[in-house]
């Protein structure tokens, strides 16, 4: 029975960790330049040379150079080939006139908010023409480049980040922050219309642009990662309001939605818990482990980062397992997958207990699936 009870266990919990870009840098001297991200052959040797150093950095870990929070290991081998692996809205902000921003030892940004100045539904872009903005364009130019000379390599096309065919975005406020700047947290209470048609304009590009690179990367979509970042900045009212009804939307039309809450988020539970097809709520931060498996049953699916304060430098590794223990006590026994981006910052061995500790109580195997 014990033998059992633990092979049970094992199944509910996982963990999967990733190196930051800022990590690879400082670390392993990598950088990451716009050839990186606008050459997919090239991204890839690169990987493959960051794959082996993280591997023989980690070898007994679950850690990989992977996206933060998006990449699922089970789903990846070495025949993939990313093609437009860009952060989504930073894709959707410059089709709409934004600059790409590219750092050498960080993450990629956009300049400019092409939205910030918008007052009138009528100024939003109309989405015919959305397929044949030079960018995309572009992104189907790499694919067919690439098919056509390593006909061997499996593509993983844009909003895509593995072969499992859960497509990625940023969240639907997320987004409106990132096109219209501050502005739309005004615009939600004075003008409430005109924040439904923006968001609603985000739903719409988002489908079609992950219909239309699902079928050029032969991939069917099978669920959505929304990584609903801002989220927590605003009230439960009208998180209720003017976010749930949108990722209602791309669950019923996309697939199972993944739901990703920065910050504490205890007062998003509710509502969050209204979004059609939801089958995952990942989180971090401090967020109640307790209040999402009360709410949300004991054979949901509940996927957390361990709060900062666990995981910097200087902090004593007994506050990172008291949080382990706190977590594991919450969680009540249901699925259950621990997560964390690992920073320039952070005290590694504090990382690496929280794989050992699981290990020791027999609640995860050690090792690496790649």
């Amino acid at each position: 029975m014990q033998r059992l009870y633990t092979k049970i266990i094992i199944n509910m919990i996982k963990i999967q960790a990733s190196v930051s870009k800022g990590w690879l840098n400082k670390h392993g001297g990598f950088v990451f330049s716009d050839q990186y991200y606008f050459d997919p052959v090239f991204r890839r040797e690169q990987d493959k040379k960051i794959n082996v150093f993280v591997r023989e950095r980690f070898p007994q870990y679950a850690i990989y150079n992977m996206e933060d929070n998006l990449i699922q290991a089970q789903f990846v081998n070495e025949n993939q080939v990313l093609v437009g692996a860009i952060q989504p809205n930073m894709i959707l902000a410059a089709i709409l006139g934004a600059s790409f921003s590219f750092s050498e030892d960080k993450d990629s940004d956009v300049l400019g908010r092409p939205l910030e100045h918008i007052s009138t539904i009528e100024e939003l872009p109309s989405l015919e023409g959305i397929l044949d903005h030079p960018l995309i364009k572009d992104l189907e130019n790499q694919i067919a480049l690439v098919r056509e000379k390593h006909p061997e390599l499996q593509i993983i096309p844009p909003f895509f980040w593995d072969q499992s065919g859960r497509a990625t975005i940023h969240g639907i406020i997320t987004t409106s922050l990132k096109l219209t700047g501050d502005n739309i947290m005004m615009t939600m209470l004075a003008d409430p219309e005109l924040a439904h048609a923006i968001h609603q304009w985000i739903v719409d590009a988002y489908v079609i642009l992950i219909r239309h690179f699902a079928a050029l990367g032969n991939l069917k979509v099978t669920s959505v990662h929304v990584g609903e970042c801002a989220g927590t900045m605003i009230s439960a009212e009208l998180y209720e309001e003017f976010v749930v009804l949108y990722i209602s939307q791309l669950g019923d039309r996309l697939g199972a939605v993944r739901l990703h809450s920065c910050g504490i988020s205890d007062h998003l539970i509710e509502p969050v818990s209204h979004i059609h097809n939801l089958k995952v709520i990942d989180t971090g931060s401090g967020t109640s482990v307790s209040e999402i498996r009360i709410t949300m049953g004991k054979d949901f699916e509940i996927n957390v980062f361990p709060p900062l304060e666990v995981l910097l430098e200087g902090v004593p590794q007994t506050v990172t397992i008291d949080w382990l223990d706190k977590t594991l006590f919450e969680n009540q026994g249901g699925p259950l997958q621990i997560a964390y981006h690992l920073e320039p910052d952070y005290n590694i061995q504090n990382c690496l207990a929280i794989h050992d500790e699981l290990v020791k109580r027999e609640l995860i195997s050690s090792g690496r699936l790649y």
